[in-house]
């Protein structure tokens, strides 16, 4: 018997080196298909094979791997099929999905997968599915089916899923995730977004919730998806609660979210967005909320385009009533009211230096705009041109990271010697003590000239900021951040923020912000996914800022 293995053996190779040449000939002309597999068996009168044992199917990026494969040549269609433990698994990019059988046309990429469970890439970790049959269709079929609606990049236009009676999460648990979300149908654009019809929400496997419109998860942009409601505290509104989420209504896909305070009751704000070309994305928001300045609440409307040309972003827009709160410095926020009527803005890719020493950027703006004079006692229309640079960096020094950047800006508002400069230099320090990050930076601005509007004129400020993340124990944190008005010599805030992570898919964080110069104190609980990290969407709560990150 064992005379017969070296002739055994050089015949399976043969065997898979006749199968590559042979699908990649069928494919005529373009990506080859390649079989690879402990044995394969073909009919060259019917121009069909069958593969066994740790059977392998490419094509480009597509990559199929089961225990038994039928081919077809003609037809070019190949059928998988699962053994006990051993399922069919489909790979393409970073979508990953394992199923008991599969379909496919390597032609078209076109297939179904029985009893799908599958994980994709999300904005950090992966979105984990399982339930039904998902059907894999090319871009233009999808599309005539009415899967896809709305403008899709380039490079996203080439395979959709459709999934059915699916069950979604982040959470990596075995058994019964901490939350889930589950719908009738997904459907899944690889990299680019995941649209569940009306899912509804699981905690602890005990239901929630129905979500009234199709929920969608950009898999691209830096946003939470808000799957909870939110508890927060501003001084002048008192306790809130808020919720929103974003949804897909045909071409259009929006965003919303609804406060209820204890002192100025209702706000909330609705946003649609419109992909008119690859490179244009038209938009239209709807904002009702209060103005501590102006001690009312009104509808604020807000349009216009926002686009990308080879890194080059910006926006054309227009805005009415818009509620403006800038923090000009540390103990120093405007709030007003302002129109933009319009504005045009535009910035540069960041362009890296060599050396790995940072990068830097370019920026201009044109608008004209309706608001407070720089005294407050009246109202101004006023026309501003501006242009500037920016160029920060960081380095790695064993434990030390430090992290520096400047900034420039300069202003012209159409009137004689009205123009403004100013110059903006950040130096950062993050530092370990045992257990214990610390982050130290220090903030200072020279301003010359001066607008003739509130909001945006600025003086000379400088700040230092010392931020300290204790661990306490395996789950919970404590961060403390001080914030210190080097020129007036004084504390002007604290900020404190305590965190309960579950160290498989959530956090939930209880943030306190004391202005100790002013009446802006503020409070929040917040539910936080772990692979959505970043600020919330639109109508953001209140966040410190970031500039000692």
């Amino acid at each position: 018997m064992g005379k017969n293995r070296p002739l055994k053996a050089g015949f399976i190779a043969l065997s898979a080196v006749m199968m590559a040449l042979l699908l990649g000939t069928a494919w005529g002309g373009g990506e080859q298909v390649v079989l690879d597999a402990d044995r394969v068996e073909y009919d060259q009168a019917r121009g069909f094979a069958v593969a066994t044992g740790n059977v392998r199917i490419t094509r480009g990026i597509l990559r199929v791997f089961a225990p038994k494969v039928e081919y077809s040549a003609e037809s070019q269609m190949i059928e998988a099929f699962s053994s006990p433990g051993e399922r069919v698994v489909l790979l393409q990019g970073g979508q990953r999905m394992d199923g008991d059988h599969l379909t496919l046309d390597m032609a078209s990429g076109e297939g179904v997968l029985t009893s799908a469970k599958g994980a994709f890439p999300a904005e950090k970790g992966e979105i984990y599915a399982s339930g039904d049959d998902v059907t894999t269709y090319r871009f233009e079929t999808a599309r005539t089916e009415g899967l896809v609606k709305g403008q899709v990049p380039e490079e996203f236009r080439d395979r959709v899923y459709q999934w059915q009676d699916v069950s979604s999460t982040t959470c990596p648990r075995a058994g019964t995730p901490h939350y889930n979300l589950v719908s009738k149908k997904i459907i899944i654009i690889p990299g680019y977004r995941v649209v569940a019809s009306k899912p509804r929400v699981y905690i602890g496997g005990k239901y929630i919730f129905t979500y009234p419109f199709d929920y969608m998860i950009d898999l691209r942009e830096s946003s939470r998806s808000q799957v909870m409601p939110q508890v927060i505290y501003e001084g002048e509104k008192g306790i809130g609660i808020t919720y929103g989420a974003p949804f897909m209504i045909g071409d259009i896909s929006g965003r919303w979210k609804g406060f209820l305070w204890s002192k100025v009751d209702f706000e909330g704000a609705l946003s649609l967005d419109y992909r008119f070309a690859d490179n244009v994305t038209l938009f239209a928001d709807a904002v009702y909320s209060w103005n501590s300045d102006q001690k009312e609440k009104r509808f604020r409307p807000q349009w216009g385009a926002n686009y990308n040309f080879g890194g080059w972003t910006g926006r054309l827009w227009w805005s009415q009533a818009e509620s403006v709160t800038v923090e000009k410095a540390l103990g120093e926020t405007f709030t007003g009211t302002l129109w933009r009527k319009p504005e045009f803005s535009i910035n540069s890719p960041a362009w890296e230096l060599p050396g790995s020493i940072g990068s830097f950027r370019v920026y201009g703006i044109w608008g004209e705009y309706e608001t407070s004079s720089s005294t407050g006692t009246n109202t101004v229309t006023i026309n501003r041109t501006g242009f500037g640079g920016s160029y920060s960096g960081s380095a790695s020094m064993g434990d030390i990271t430090p992290s520096w950047g400047i900034s420039y800006w300069w202003y012209d508002y159409g009137s004689r010697n009205r123009t403004q400069e100013t110059i903006t230099a950040r130096f950062g320090l993050h530092w370990p003590i045992g257990p214990v990050s610390m982050t130290s930076t220090w903030v200072k601005r020279w301003a010359d000239g001066g607008s003739p509007m509130s909001w945006d004129n600025y003086s000379d400020s400088e700040a230092f900021y010392q931020g300290m993340l204790v661990p306490l124990g395996s789950s919970w944190s404590i961060y403390a951040r001080a914030g210190y008005n080097v020129m007036n010599s004084r504390l002007d805030e604290m900020y404190y923020r305590l965190t309960f992570a579950n160290n498989c898919c959530y956090r939930i964080d209880f943030s306190y912000r004391d202005d100790l110069v002013g009446l802006d104190d503020w409070a929040g609980v917040v539910f936080v996914i772990n692979a959505f990290p970043s600020h919330p969407f639109f109508f953001n709560t209140k966040q410190i800022s970031e500039i000692d990150q």
